[in-house]
């Protein structure tokens, strides 16, 4: 049974503990929606940071950021994000921290 952790907001650390090495149905469902033949494109995950996560000040430059974090990662793709690595985004530390910055 594999980990994965992440950070909250840069105080909190939460680990799972995933039964499969794959997302679950709703991540699946979720990427389905915003994605186009399986591909995750840049003005896709812009679409989902402000559709879905409420991120209404996000930007193709946020998304840009996001992609590039994700480059080294032998999970992506030139044309943008597949499940695995949308996956890997929402457990990860990049996930959120513009809703962070934006509370305080």
């Amino acid at each position: 049974m594999s980990r994965q952790s992440f950070k909250i907001c840069f105080c909190f650390r939460r680990i799972f503990k995933l039964r499969a090495l794959e997302p679950p149905e709703e991540v699946k469902v979720l990427f389905d929606q915003y994605s186009q033949n399986g591909i995750m494109s840049l003005d896709d995950l812009r679409g989902f940071l402000v559709e879905f996560q409420g991120e209404y000040s996000a930007t193709r430059e946020d998304a840009q950021a996001i992609f590039n974090s994700l480059k080294h990662l032998n999970i992506f793709s030139r044309r943008g994000l597949h499940l695995e690595a949308f996956f890997r985004y929402l457990l990860g530390d990049l996930n959120g921290t513009s809703l962070c910055r934006g509370a305080s």
